[in-house]
């Protein structure tokens, strides 16, 4: 079952920042997938370790290219972008903590939070920056040079 789509007005007007979105919402798919029981928690736990991996490289590359064209709201936005990687490790604590208790409350809780933050983080904040990277080098040099070693959080 697909839960979200990509469509264009998803598009922030860089390719390398739609395509980490289009992954955000690849992960969230899988969230909303049927699995048997006894799948349910392992494929619960990979959506956890992607998200966290999505949040370490897409912040970061986001991050360069928002300085790379001097965004004047970069410190927000940052802010933003810790609240998710806290959330998400909440939800990953939670469901260590009692695995066959939890999966199906963290699940719902991990939807329901990536649906709002996709409506909220990606159609607002995000596009409020779009008129200024859309169409400027520096924010196309920076995102196509990111390497995944510019990460700015590691736990």
């Amino acid at each position: 079952m697909s839960v979200m789509e990509w469509t264009k007005k998803l598009s922030v007007g860089l390719a390398e920042l739609d395509d980490d979105h289009k992954q955000l919402i690849r992960i969230i798919n899988q969230l909303g997938t049927e699995y048997p029981p006894e799948e349910r928690r392992a494929a619960l736990r990979q959506s956890l370790v992607a998200l966290r991996r999505y949040a370490e490289f897409h912040f970061a590359r986001e991050e360069k290219v928002l300085m790379a064209c001097a965004y004047p709201h970069l410190e927000e936005h940052r802010g933003e972008h810790r609240d998710f990687v806290q959330r998400i490790l909440e939800l990953t604590r939670q469901f260590d903590a009692d695995p066959e208790s939890t999966s199906e409350i963290v699940n719902q809780d991990l939807l329901s939070f990536l649906r709002d933050w996709l409506s909220h983080h990606i159609m607002t904040e995000d596009k409020a920056y779009a008129p200024i990277i859309e169409n400027n080098p520096s924010a196309k040099a920076a995102a196509k040079d990111f390497q995944g070693t510019q990460i700015w959080w590691s736990g």
